[in-house]
């Protein structure tokens, strides 16, 4: 399930070189633009090392998604468990299962990596259509994230016809990544940004915009001032369709297999692990704002939640940091 936009004020089109000045230091900054994970990519980054590692972070990322989480890229571990009904892992996807499967068992099943099925019923991303009852309870009979067994080498699946889909986590799970390549380079801070999951990184305090799923593209309904974190969103507006002057969206209850209808239409998730961030923004989606709100707090981390209505329901850490900017909404907690 694919993230919404978070608007940043750092911007990137294209690589750029700019001399800066810290502490009587000069350093530079470097900016890049990129598409994978079907989505547009953008970086920014200020520091010494900062002109290598935004040449190498495009590549880090596509190695990522082709390799490891991609379904859709033959050579990918995923596509070869799902074809093989399991098999040997790497650590790094034993690892980034491992962290799916407790936040799946945590949220009740509100994420699901076992959901590929039911979402290539829907085909958000080609031919979208409403499935047919019948059709979306065969998917179903074959998703359950406890169908997969997990070790440190490898997966096992209970039930062959099970398709493992890391939608809703790989851009997360990316950004932990990326963010562990970057440990010991001389950088001062940065911005990188994989559709709707980002990471912040160094002391300094960034402002981030929450989308307004009202608005035009750049439209911002609140900004948050935020250092050192991963941010993801989920949004109804990101992906849908109608049919027969219903509107259907790609946020995919596991129960049922139908989109989520419980009056949210975005959440954001404020965390150390930009997979947690990921992960929660559709599990808490799913979950709705009062079961959302505890499941974030059990993984110590922050929440916005918007509703239809303009209603927007923040957790307490991010009360003070958080500027409602859009007469539309209103903080109701």
């Amino acid at each position: 399930m694919r993230k919404g936009l978070i608007a940043l004020a750092a911007a990137a089109a294209a690589v750029l070189a700019a001399v800066l000045i810290y502490d009587g230091v000069a350093e530079k900054e470097a900016q890049q633009t990129f598409f994978a994970m079907d989505t547009v990519c953008s970086l920014t980054l200020t520091g010494r090392d900062a002109p290598a590692a935004a040449e190498e972070i495009p590549a880090q990322v596509t190695a990522l998604e082709t390799g490891l989480f991609s379904r859709q890229a033959a050579g990918s571990e995923a596509a070869q468990l799902n074809r093989d009904g399991g098999g040997a892992v790497s650590a790094q996807l034993a690892q980034v299962l491992s962290a799916t499967w407790e936040i799946s068992e945590k949220s009740g099943g509100a994420l699901d990596c076992t959901l590929g099925g039911v979402s290539d019923l829907w085909d958000f991303t080609g031919d979208p259509h409403v499935p047919s009852q019948a059709q979306l309870q065969a998917a179903l009979a074959h998703t359950g994230y406890r169908k997969l067994h997990l070790s440190e080498t490898a997966v096992a699946y209970d039930d062959p016809a099970a398709v493992l889909d890391l939608g809703a986590v790989g851009k997360g799970a990316a950004l932990d990544a990326v963010r562990e390549a970057l440990q010991g380079r001389r950088l001062r801070a940065g911005i990188v940004s994989l559709g709707g999951s980002i990471l912040l990184l160094g002391r300094r305090t960034f402002t981030v915009g929450i989308k307004d799923p009202a608005g035009n593209e750049g439209d911002c309904l609140a900004t948050m001032r935020l250092s050192d974190c991963c941010i993801s969103t989920s949004g109804s507006y990101e992906r849908f369709f109608e049919e027969n002057g219903e509107r259907y969206h790609h946020i995919l209850d596991p129960a049922t297999g139908l989109p989520v209808r419980n009056g949210l239409v975005s959440v954001t998730i404020v965390a150390q692990s930009g997979l947690v961030s990921d992960a929660l923004s559709t599990a808490c989606f799913v979950r709705g704002v009062e079961d959302g709100a505890a499941l974030a707090a059990a993984f110590g981390c922050e929440a916005v939640f918007v509703a239809e209505n303009g209603d927007v329901t923040v957790t307490d850490g991010l009360r003070a940091k958080l500027t409602v900017t859009n007469p539309d909404y209103r903080i109701v907690n």
